[in-house]
């Protein structure tokens, strides 16, 4: 019986060995939408959040911009380095530790809703719900 306890003990940590770094390594960039405010240039919001998700040419000659913002879970090299390092110290054991605590970390997205004059310009930032 200990014998068997003991190889499933192995065989699981051979299961989770590098998933946490995996998880630090991954992730994705956070998005700076300090820019996004009245006044501000469509060109300046494409450039810094990137092609809008949704885009549509208004009646009046507006264009309104959806962008689909996440932030939290940002990858990280350094703590992937870091687990990976404390994974080889402890012979996988510490990927008891690192596994849930990556597996814990929110995320936040919401909605960005940008109206533009027809010039270019910001007129309108809404803010819709968390997702």
């Amino acid at each position: 019986m200990r014998r068997e306890a003991a190889i499933l003990i192995g065989l699981l940590g051979l299961l989770l060995q590098g998933c946490s770094v995996g998880m630090a390594a991954s992730g994705h960039e956070q998005q700076d939408t300090s820019i996004a405010f009245p006044g501000s240039n469509r060109s300046v919001i494409v450039s810094k959040l990137g092609p809008p998700e949704t885009s549509q040419k208004l009646e009046d000659g507006r264009i309104q911009d959806s962008y689909l913002i996440k932030k939290g879970n940002e990858k990280s090299s350094g703590r992937a380095w870091a687990f990976a390092g404390l994974d080889l110290l402890t012979l996988g054991l510490w990927e008891v530790v690192a596994t849930p605590y990556e597996l814990a970390q929110s995320e936040e997205a919401y909605r960005l809703l940008i109206t533009y004059a027809p010039d270019g310009t910001v007129q309108d930032v809404q803010r819709l719900g968390n997702k």
